[in-house]
Protein backbone atom coordinates (compact mmCIF):
# COMPACT_ATOMS: atom_id res chain seq x y z
CA UNK A 1 0.00 0.00 0.00
CA UNK A 2 1.19 3.54 -0.94
CA UNK A 3 0.35 6.76 0.40
CA UNK A 4 0.69 10.40 -0.82
CA UNK A 5 -0.54 13.12 1.17
CA UNK A 6 -1.89 16.05 -0.57
CA UNK A 7 -2.37 18.52 1.89
CA UNK A 8 -4.92 19.12 5.84
CA UNK A 9 -6.66 15.46 5.87
CA UNK A 10 -6.54 14.92 2.41
CA UNK A 11 -4.51 11.66 0.70
CA UNK A 12 -4.27 8.98 -2.16
CA UNK A 13 -4.34 5.27 -1.37
CA UNK A 14 -2.70 2.89 -3.85
CA UNK A 15 -3.19 -0.60 -4.01
CA UNK A 16 -2.04 -1.60 -6.83
CA UNK A 17 -3.29 -0.17 -10.26
CA UNK A 18 -6.57 0.94 -8.01
CA UNK A 19 -6.51 4.80 -6.46
CA UNK A 20 -8.43 5.56 -3.25
CA UNK A 21 -8.19 9.44 -2.85
CA UNK A 22 -9.58 10.80 0.55
CA UNK A 23 -10.88 14.30 1.64
CA UNK A 24 -9.24 16.28 -1.21
CA UNK A 25 -9.01 19.79 -1.02
CA UNK A 26 -7.61 21.03 -4.42
CA UNK A 27 -9.77 24.27 -4.26
CA UNK A 28 -8.82 27.37 -2.38
CA UNK A 29 -12.55 28.04 -1.97
CA UNK A 30 -12.75 28.71 1.62
CA UNK A 31 -10.51 31.84 0.80
CA UNK A 32 -14.03 33.11 0.76
CA UNK A 33 -13.92 32.29 4.77
CA UNK A 34 -11.09 33.95 5.71
CA UNK A 35 -9.13 30.75 5.30
CA UNK A 36 -7.04 30.76 2.97
CA UNK A 37 -3.91 28.19 1.27
CA UNK A 38 -0.33 28.95 2.40
CA UNK A 39 0.52 26.82 -0.52
CA UNK A 40 -0.99 25.19 -3.38
CA UNK A 41 -2.23 21.82 -4.47
CA UNK A 42 0.71 19.46 -4.35
CA UNK A 43 -0.84 17.21 -7.11
CA UNK A 44 -3.06 18.93 -9.72
CA UNK A 45 -6.47 16.95 -10.71
CA UNK A 46 -4.88 15.86 -13.98
CA UNK A 47 -2.61 14.12 -11.77
CA UNK A 48 -5.20 12.64 -8.87
CA UNK A 49 -7.42 9.83 -11.37
CA UNK A 50 -9.04 8.66 -8.48
CA UNK A 51 -11.11 5.35 -8.85
CA UNK A 52 -13.00 6.44 -6.25
CA UNK A 53 -13.05 9.27 -3.53
CA UNK A 54 -13.81 8.24 0.28
CA UNK A 55 -15.35 11.28 2.50
CA UNK A 56 -15.26 10.94 6.18
CA UNK A 57 -17.30 13.86 6.80
CA UNK A 58 -19.01 17.26 5.40
CA UNK A 59 -16.85 19.73 6.19
CA UNK A 60 -16.05 21.68 3.68
CA UNK A 61 -11.65 20.96 3.60
CA UNK A 62 -13.22 17.64 3.33
CA UNK A 63 -16.36 17.67 1.24
CA UNK A 64 -15.18 20.63 -0.98
CA UNK A 65 -17.60 21.49 -3.64
CA UNK A 66 -15.43 22.52 -6.26
CA UNK A 67 -12.90 20.00 -5.95
CA UNK A 68 -15.90 17.01 -6.11
CA UNK A 69 -17.25 18.82 -9.35
CA UNK A 70 -13.87 19.02 -11.02
CA UNK A 71 -13.73 15.55 -9.91
CA UNK A 72 -16.70 14.84 -11.68
CA UNK A 73 -15.78 16.60 -14.87
CA UNK A 74 -12.78 14.59 -15.47
CA UNK A 75 -13.65 11.26 -14.16
CA UNK A 76 -17.53 10.98 -14.48
CA UNK A 77 -16.70 6.81 -13.09
CA UNK A 78 -15.28 7.82 -10.01
CA UNK A 79 -17.06 6.14 -7.40
CA UNK A 80 -18.08 8.21 -4.42
CA UNK A 81 -18.26 7.09 -0.83
CA UNK A 82 -19.05 8.58 2.77
CA UNK A 83 -21.31 8.73 5.57
CA UNK A 84 -24.86 10.41 5.11
CA UNK A 85 -23.87 14.07 5.75
CA UNK A 86 -21.70 14.15 2.63
CA UNK A 87 -24.32 12.22 0.77
CA UNK A 88 -27.01 14.62 0.96
CA UNK A 89 -24.53 17.77 0.64
CA UNK A 90 -24.11 15.77 -2.63
CA UNK A 91 -27.72 15.21 -3.38
CA UNK A 92 -28.49 18.75 -2.21
CA UNK A 93 -25.90 20.33 -5.05
CA UNK A 94 -28.02 18.54 -7.44
CA UNK A 95 -25.17 15.77 -8.03
CA UNK A 96 -26.35 12.21 -9.40
CA UNK A 97 -26.16 10.25 -6.49
CA UNK A 98 -26.35 6.73 -8.65
CA UNK A 99 -22.65 6.58 -7.74
CA UNK A 100 -22.57 7.44 -4.13
CA UNK A 101 -22.06 5.09 -1.77
CA UNK A 102 -23.51 5.32 2.31
CA UNK A 103 -20.67 4.45 5.13
CA UNK A 104 -21.81 5.24 8.22
CA UNK A 105 -20.00 4.23 11.65
CA UNK A 106 -20.37 0.39 11.62
CA UNK A 107 -20.74 -0.07 7.63
CA UNK A 108 -18.24 -1.76 5.45
CA UNK A 109 -17.30 -1.17 1.76
CA UNK A 110 -14.72 -2.71 -1.19
CA UNK A 111 -13.13 -0.60 -3.29
CA UNK A 112 -10.61 -2.35 -5.76
CA UNK A 113 -8.34 -3.69 -3.32
CA UNK A 114 -9.10 -1.81 -0.15
CA UNK A 115 -11.76 -3.26 2.59
CA UNK A 116 -12.80 -0.05 4.04
CA UNK A 117 -14.69 0.01 7.97
CA UNK A 118 -16.10 2.88 9.29
CA UNK A 119 -15.74 3.71 12.95
CA UNK A 120 -17.34 7.08 14.97
CA UNK A 121 -15.58 9.84 15.21
CA UNK A 122 -16.33 12.41 17.96
CA UNK A 123 -16.65 15.79 15.94
CA UNK A 124 -19.24 18.89 15.30
CA UNK A 125 -20.61 16.58 12.03
CA UNK A 126 -22.61 14.09 14.39
CA UNK A 127 -22.14 11.63 11.36
CA UNK A 128 -18.30 11.85 10.93
CA UNK A 129 -16.21 8.70 10.93
CA UNK A 130 -12.92 7.71 11.16
CA UNK A 131 -11.49 4.43 8.46
CA UNK A 132 -9.97 1.16 9.13
CA UNK A 133 -8.53 0.54 5.71
CA UNK A 134 -7.07 -2.70 4.68
CA UNK A 135 -4.61 -3.58 1.86
CA UNK A 136 -1.70 -5.68 1.28
CA UNK A 137 -1.68 -7.23 4.32
CA UNK A 138 -1.40 -3.80 5.83
CA UNK A 139 -4.07 -2.27 8.20
CA UNK A 140 -3.96 1.68 8.46
CA UNK A 141 -6.26 4.03 10.77
CA UNK A 142 -7.17 7.17 9.23
CA UNK A 143 -8.65 9.43 11.90
CA UNK A 144 -10.56 11.78 9.77
CA UNK A 145 -11.63 15.19 11.88
CA UNK A 146 -11.85 13.67 15.53
CA UNK A 147 -11.63 14.89 19.39
CA UNK A 148 -9.70 12.84 21.45
CA UNK A 149 -12.40 10.64 23.38
CA UNK A 150 -11.39 7.77 26.18
CA UNK A 151 -13.82 5.71 24.38
CA UNK A 152 -11.88 6.47 20.76
CA UNK A 153 -9.41 3.11 20.89
CA UNK A 154 -12.01 0.94 21.81
CA UNK A 155 -13.72 2.01 18.65
CA UNK A 156 -10.60 1.27 16.53
CA UNK A 157 -9.48 -1.39 17.94
CA UNK A 158 -13.08 -3.04 18.00
CA UNK A 159 -13.19 -2.64 14.43
CA UNK A 160 -9.41 -3.94 14.05
CA UNK A 161 -9.15 -6.59 16.09
CA UNK A 162 -5.81 -7.67 14.23
CA UNK A 163 -4.25 -4.26 15.05
CA UNK A 164 -2.84 -1.40 13.81
CA UNK A 165 0.43 -1.13 11.39
CA UNK A 166 0.17 3.16 10.82
CA UNK A 167 -2.37 5.39 12.57
CA UNK A 168 -2.82 8.85 10.22
CA UNK A 169 -3.76 10.96 12.93
CA UNK A 170 -4.72 14.77 12.98
CA UNK A 171 -2.82 16.80 15.49
CA UNK A 172 -4.19 20.59 14.61
CA UNK A 173 -5.89 20.84 18.66
CA UNK A 174 -8.58 23.31 16.59
CA UNK A 175 -12.18 23.48 15.44
CA UNK A 176 -12.68 19.72 17.00
CA UNK A 177 -9.41 17.89 16.37
CA UNK A 178 -7.35 16.58 18.79
CA UNK A 179 -4.41 18.39 19.68
CA UNK A 180 -0.53 16.45 18.94
CA UNK A 181 -0.28 15.50 22.51
CA UNK A 182 -3.49 13.40 22.48
CA UNK A 183 -3.08 12.31 18.96
CA UNK A 184 0.09 10.51 20.47
CA UNK A 185 -1.74 9.01 23.19
CA UNK A 186 -4.08 7.73 20.67
CA UNK A 187 -1.25 6.24 18.88
CA UNK A 188 0.33 4.27 22.46
CA UNK A 189 -3.50 3.33 22.82
CA UNK A 190 -4.42 1.43 19.74
CA UNK A 191 -0.41 0.34 19.95
CA UNK A 192 0.21 1.62 16.39
CA UNK A 193 3.17 0.38 14.79
CA UNK A 194 3.50 3.76 13.19
CA UNK A 195 2.43 7.13 13.06
CA UNK A 196 1.88 9.53 10.77
CA UNK A 197 0.58 12.89 11.39
CA UNK A 198 -1.76 15.31 9.65
CA UNK A 199 -4.35 18.11 9.28
CA UNK A 200 -1.95 21.09 9.38
CA UNK A 201 0.08 23.09 7.22
CA UNK A 202 -2.59 24.26 4.81
CA UNK A 203 -4.47 27.60 7.07
CA UNK A 204 -2.04 30.31 8.63
CA UNK A 205 -5.19 30.16 11.49
CA UNK A 206 -5.14 25.90 11.77
CA UNK A 207 -2.00 24.79 11.34
CA UNK A 208 0.80 22.99 14.36
CA UNK A 209 3.93 21.66 14.19
CA UNK A 210 4.61 17.73 14.23
CA UNK A 211 7.84 17.75 15.87
CA UNK A 212 6.89 17.53 19.20
CA UNK A 213 4.38 14.76 17.93
CA UNK A 214 7.26 12.94 16.74
CA UNK A 215 9.72 13.37 19.52
CA UNK A 216 6.87 11.88 22.29
CA UNK A 217 6.29 9.13 19.84
CA UNK A 218 9.68 7.88 18.90
CA UNK A 219 10.57 8.30 23.03
CA UNK A 220 7.88 5.54 23.38
CA UNK A 221 9.61 3.18 20.54
CA UNK A 222 7.12 3.98 17.73
CA UNK A 223 8.16 4.99 14.08
CA UNK A 224 6.84 8.42 13.50
CA UNK A 225 6.87 9.44 9.17
CA UNK A 226 6.14 13.10 8.48
CA UNK A 227 5.17 13.17 4.81
CA UNK A 228 5.62 15.38 2.65
CA UNK A 229 2.78 17.08 0.41
CA UNK A 230 3.06 15.08 -2.88
CA UNK A 231 5.97 12.98 -2.30
CA UNK A 232 4.53 9.05 -2.18
CA UNK A 233 5.37 6.34 0.75
CA UNK A 234 4.94 2.71 1.47
CA UNK A 235 2.50 2.45 4.10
Amino acid sequence: MRATWISQGGFIFECGAFRLVVDPYLSDDLARLGHVRMSEPAVSYDQLKPDAVLFTHDHLDHYDPVTVGEILRLYPECRFVGPSSAYEHHKKLGRDCSGFEILNAGDEASLGGFCIRAVKSFHSDPMAVGLIITADGKTVYFSGDTLYDAALHKEILGASPQGIDAAFVCINGKLGNMNWCQAACLVREISAARAIPMHYGLFADNTEDPAPFAKMLTANGVRVFIPTEGEPFEV
